[in-house]
């Protein structure tokens, strides 16, 4: 099989009429009075949002903001873009003082009064020079460092998806999720966190080069399609692919598209003219995160 675009390309028109209905159908379906969608003003949201508006109409679609006091502030922004762009409302629910109660400030990083410090600091723990810290952390250890940094940051995921439950559950709404195949194959998400979970999730199964597409066909604000893969989670990261798996997220989506389709590590390599060694990190966390992708139940010891 010959690895190009055109084999991650879709007929957005026909996908978004779809996606459309089956929105529709499933608030009716759950008897839910509109919808909810956590927005960051990142890609993903942003089209899940503009797909909520054109199934069920602005007045019944909300945007919930969910800062906390250390994320990074052009989330709300962006967010803010996107919300004027589609004419919805939007909701914000500020999470810092449970994250306080919970200990998650006090890991050391979070001590660091400057965002910009904090920035700088990851970015030297992220240098390509040193181990992975992702794929070390998925493959489980015993550093406290990390673990405790895994922690905190994951939280910070977790109580926005209690955040979004809650405010969804007061109002009978739908929650519409923003998770992607591209994130989900190499386990880019929170386990149990808020672009973990949904009611719905209407991209789950498309990867990002996907999204694009729809993006532009839907036109969203130009400034959030060219806007990095920002996950608003630890602060340096500003392109959550080259950041942490250290590849550009476009050759990321035809690896896992080979990958998915069987084709082995040394095609790959050839065709998209990369070594085998990164080819096969990337399968290896594929399979690491496996239990990431299918825990809709908890493994269970039969007798």
């Amino acid at each position: 099989m010959k690895l190009s675009n055109e084999c991650l390309r879709i007929d957005a028109e026909k996908f978004c009429k779809t996606t459309q209905k089956f929105i529709k159908e499933k608030m009716h379906e759950l008897r839910r009075n509109g919808i909810v969608i956590p927005i960051s003003g990142g890609l993903d949201s942003s089209v899940v949002a503009c797909l909520c508006v054109n199934a069920v109409g602005r007045n019944i679609v909300k945007g919930l903001i969910i800062p906390e006091k250390q994320g990074n502030p052009e989330a709300e922004m962006y967010a803010k873009v996107l919300a004027g762009f589609l004419r919805i409302r939007t909701e914000r629910i500020d999470i810092s003082r449970i994250l306080k109660s919970l200990g998650t400030y006090r890991f050391i990083l979070n001590k660091i009064p400057s965002y910009r410090l904090k920035a700088k600091l990851v970015r030297k723990y992220l240098d390509p020079s040193r181990e992975n810290m992702f794929l070390k952390g998925i493959k489980g250890t015993s550093n406290k460092f990390i673990n405790r940094g895994i922690a905190s940051f994951y939280t910070k995921q977790r109580v926005r998806l209690v955040a979004t439950y809650k405010f969804a559950e007061e109002n009978n709404l739908l929650v519409a999720g923003s998770a992607n195949k591209s994130e989900d194959m190499v386990g880019l998400f929170v386990k149990f966190g808020i672009d973990d979970n949904a009611d719905l999730m209407p991209l789950k199964n498309l990867f990002r080069t996907h999204i694009i597409q729809l993006a532009e066909f839907l036109k969203v604000p130009r400034e959030i399609i060219i806007r990095t893969p920002n996950p608003d989670l630890v602060p340096g990261v500003s392109d959550k692919y080259m950041d942490i798996l250290r590849i550009d997220w476009k050759k990321l989506d035809l690896i896992l598209y080979g990958l998915e389709k069987g084709m082995d590590t040394n095609s790959l390599a050839q065709q998209l003219n990369m070594i085998d060694k990164k080819i096969e990190q990337i399968k290896e966390i594929v399979e690491l995160t496996y239990h990431m992708r299918h825990h809709s139940m908890a493994p269970t010891f039969e007798l």
